[in-house]
């Protein structure tokens, strides 16, 4: 990035926050009124409450409205999802993505339309159990990234901030007519999520829900791909949704835009398509539009597709409901599986839970 007058020698996002101007772990002066010009921190609501406590950090509102081209490249959910109480104290810059992984040889090996959709996914399911082939690598035990993927295709938009809707019930019930039909791995109750990823690695499962921080070391397969979670039957999602987090972003102090236009020029450029193209070829979910880095992976390139499409994208479950709530819905995925319980009766327990705050 020396191409930036007031460049920084950076080859990475862990790299980027090693040099940012203030640190992480020097939160502690914003409390005294004294920070760098900008901050690349968290983005909860606790830690934007301080920013806006402190008094010393802009709100990008009006600063976007100044430049619509600039504020144009951001993604529209990204932006809205870092909000604090309609305020922008914030801007989103890299995070992290989930979505369906799949080896599209083994598709077109057994003459299988790609995982697109759930009939296409029953319909390969039939095939590959007849040929010792896991349909979907997964664990039971641990089932959490699976869930909500699931979830997404089943609530869509409409109801996956309606937590414990009965339409995440449809999610429930796919995950258990899969393992009813011999599709996840036959030790998906123990299994280990190594395992998970090492059964899809190898080829012997044909498909994998897992996140961001996986790409990397599946690249060099030329046949993987990542999609979002299809459409599930009576379901609102698919792929114009996502699961992807940004738990971290720009925040500017009024000091530095106020004293000259250097510290929001350099902003512009660290959030312009070109820059963030060349640090996602490390991994993570872009907030800002824009196209996959040249020699780009097959799989790395259905990642930014695939976001490129999700108008609606949202963080992670476990980031937004109780958690005893969340482990009782996952635990009693089990139950269904095995007839045990319904699909209804595990969700009704969860939102009392989640209700209550226990």
């Amino acid at each position: 990035m020396k191409d930036h007058p007031a460049s920084l020698s950076l080859t990475s996002p862990s790299r980027l926050q090693e040099a940012t101007i203030y640190s992480r772990r020097r939160f502690r002066p914003i409390w005294r009124r004294q920070s760098g010009d900008l901050v690349l921190y968290y983005t909860g609501e606790a830690y934007t409450k301080t920013f806006e406590d402190s008094g010393l950090f802009v709100d990008f509102g009006d600063i976007l409205k100044a430049d619509p081209e600039w504020a144009g490249n951001f993604k529209e959910s990204p932006l809205e999802n870092v909000q604090y109480q309609g305020k922008q104290y914030a801007l989103p810059f890299i995070g992290y993505y989930e979505g369906m992984f799949y080896n599209k040889a083994l598709f077109e090996q057994y003459g299988l339309e790609e995982p697109t959709t759930w009939e296409n996914i029953m319909k390969a399911n039939e095939v590959f159990s007849q040929n010792d082939i896991v349909t979907l690598s997964m664990s039971l035990g641990m089932p959490y990234i699976t869930t909500e993927n699931f979830i997404m295709g089943a609530s869509g938009k409409e109801n996956h901030r309606n937590y414990f809707d009965d339409s995440w019930g449809i999610a429930i019930d796919c995950i258990a007519e899969l393992y009813q039909k011999g599709g996840l791995p036959k030790d998906t109750f123990t299994i280990s999520e190594d395992d998970v990823r090492l059964l899809f690695s190898e080829g012997k499962a044909a498909m994998m829900i897992n996140g961001s921080w996986c790409t990397e070391s599946l690249q060099g397969n030329p046949d993987m791909r990542i999609i979002s979670m299809p459409t599930l039957p009576g379901g609102t999602g698919g792929e114009n949704c996502a699961i992807a987090g940004f738990s971290s972003g720009w925040h500017m102090t009024k000091a530095a835009n106020e004293r000259s236009g250097e510290t929001l020029k350099f902003l512009k450029y660290m959030t312009s398509p070109e820059t963030m193209a060349r640090f996602i070829a490390y991994g993570g979910s872009p907030a800002i539009v824009c196209d996959a880095p040249e020699n780009s992976s097959e799989l790395l390139k259905s990642a930014v597709t695939m976001l490129e499409k999700a108008q609606y994208q949202d963080a992670a479950l476990d980031s937004q409901v109780n958690h005893e709530a969340y482990e009782t819905l996952n635990n009693g995925i089990q139950y269904v599986c095995e007839g045990q319980m319904t699909s209804a009766e595990v969700l009704k327990q969860a939102k009392q839970l989640n209700e209550s705050g226990q």
